[in-house]
């Protein structure tokens, strides 16, 4: 039985066939000018994500789908020197991001690249994105959960994908030289990587890798690297240091000294010194880290501050040759805020040479400080330091702290807690000081009273270092050996107390 043949309406050549392309080829047109239109018109339709004098992010919508565009102006003689030796950014990173799809390393997928695009009649060039929505930066994703004092109920899943993902990478023989954790886009459990322009055909290189675990050290546990080295290391032992992490602490901690978004430069009433603007990644052991804090702020509340602290009407909390500790508050947006104030004196002479090179004490302070910050390292978050000179020369210094409601350690108070709560803090004081040296530091002077507990509503009580003078770089003594002896100097401290501090100090403990 022979099948009736049917007319081929798919022929190029028939009728219908025309008109089908002609109906295509008309919506393809219509959207192109629609897109076209959407983006002459970006500022308008647009919404800027973000803006730095090399690069803009901006948001968009078109066919009802999110898209990123990236704009790298040409203007300006760092652009124009990036454009001469290594080309287009806009297609460097169109080309990189078409290389991570090829190897199936999951990225957003690169749409178009736009040369000579102009943005508010600013020239540059441009790369459009597919948007990977509802989503969020991994750093953004477990600083909320660190906020709100919940686990990551997937850890693990999450880390196992991580490094399978770089595994991807490198068996493609393709690496990032900007891995962060905030280069990783996170859509329903899956992990993305972003920025393409940091792609490279080097391979997946140890600074690569070591550039991520300082990024990760807040929140990646031992068992995690020691689960990455093995699947992506070169077969050799875990290193003891990660040889990036401090050049690269190094590099936060200047900005500390800087006039920019985090940080400000401050001048007031014979006074010059540096306070503390906006955190990108507050903590949830500070509500200072939580403020935006303006130089009108400090503009205002300095003179009024510094009166009372002349005047002598500041409540003291310790006042010795060494100098003064001091207790008020300050109104900073509009809102009160208790605060210590540290005001040291030279009770040696010789305290007047060594400081010479560097730097007055409430100066190092304020760098100690920002070290264990930086470090996620719970500490009285820093707020201003104010220097006055004669002749280049420090003649009186202070340094202001958030004030942490809580008792010493070496309290009666915090002893008559409950035994598992009080031997919950006993192991969270040991595991933050073995914190504290593997991230390069040393406490010297580590003792009971250089504690503060502070009492969380969901994580209990919370060890939090408030003096940051025994902070050191090299090792010379103190650590856990001194924290014993002075626990063992406190009442009704037993054996059993001993070895649950040293049981989350030892390597390996709370893994």
């Amino acid at each position: 039985m022979q099948q009736a043949k049917l007319p081929n309406s798919h022929s190029r050549n028939s009728p219908a066939a025309t008109s089908l392309l002609s109906k295509q080829t008309a919506r393809i047109i219509h959207e192109v000018s629609s897109l076209e239109q959407s983006l002459l018109d970006l500022p308008s339709h647009g919404r800027l994500i973000k803006d730095r004098p090399y690069r803009q992010v901006w948001r968009f919508e078109f066919a009802g789908k999110p898209y990123y565009l990236k704009f790298y102006p040409t203007a300006g003689l760092r652009n124009w020197f990036r454009r001469r030796f290594r080309g287009s950014p806009a297609m460097r990173e169109f080309q990189r991001l078409q290389w991570l799809q090829r190897a199936q390393v999951p990225s957003p997928r690169a749409v178009a690249a736009l040369m000579g695009f102009k943005i508010q009649g600013i020239k540059g060039d441009a790369v459009i994105l597919e948007g990977i929505e509802p989503s969020v930066q991994l750093d953004k994703h477990l600083n909320r959960l660190e906020l709100d004092a919940q686990p990551l109920p997937n850890h693990r899943h999450l880390a196992q994908q991580l490094i399978d993902l770089l595994e991807k990478l490198g068996k493609a023989k393709l690496g990032h030289s900007d891995l962060h954790l905030g280069n990783f886009l996170l859509r329903d459990n899956k992990l993305h990587l972003l920025d393409g322009y940091a792609v490279h055909r080097a391979g997946l290189r140890m600074d690569d890798l070591f550039l991520l675990a300082t990024s990760a050290h807040p929140y990646a546990t031992r068992t995690d690297l020691h689960r990455a080295w093995k699947q992506l290391g070169p077969g050799a032992p875990i290193p003891q240091n990660n040889p990036r992490a401090r050049s690269i602490w190094r590099s936060l901690l200047n900005r500390a000294f800087a006039n920019d978004r985090y940080f400000g430069h401050l001048d007031s009433a014979g006074y010059s010194g540096h306070f503390f603007r906006h955190a990108k990644f507050p903590h949830r052991w500070s509500s200072v880290s939580r403020m935006d804090i303006s130089q009108q702020d400090w503009q205002t509340a300095w003179p009024l501050l510094l009166k009372q602290i002349e005047s002598d009407q500041l409540e003291v909390l310790k006042r010795s040759p060494s100098g003064d500790v001091l207790a008020g508050e300050v109104i900073l947006g509009g809102r009160p805020v208790p605060i210590v104030i540290k005001r040291p004196k030279r009770k040696f002479w010789y305290r007047y040479l060594n400081e010479i090179g560097r730097g007055s004490r409430p100066r190092r302070a304020w760098k100690k400080s920002w070290q264990l910050v930086i470090r996620n390292i719970p500490t009285a978050w820093p707020m201003l330091m104010m220097e006055k000179r004669k002749l280049g020369y420090v003649t009186d210094a202070m340094v202001i702290f958030e004030r942490i409601d809580g008792q010493m350690l070496s309290s009666p108070k915090v002893r008559a807690h409950a035994p598992d709560a009080y031997h919950t803090l006993l192991f969270r004081v040991g595991r933050l000081l073995r914190r504290l040296e593997d991230a390069g530091l040393y406490l010297y002077d580590s003792k009971a009273e250089n504690w503060i507990v502070k009492e969380d509503p969901k994580l209990g009580l919370i060890p939090i270092i408030i003096d940051v003078d025994g902070v050191r770089s090299i090792y010379q003594g103190g650590g856990i050996d001194r924290l014993q002896r002075s626990l063992r100097q406190l009442p009704a401290f037993t054996p059993s107390d001993e070895q649950t501090v040293f049981a989350g100090y030892s390597p390996g403990s709370g893994e």
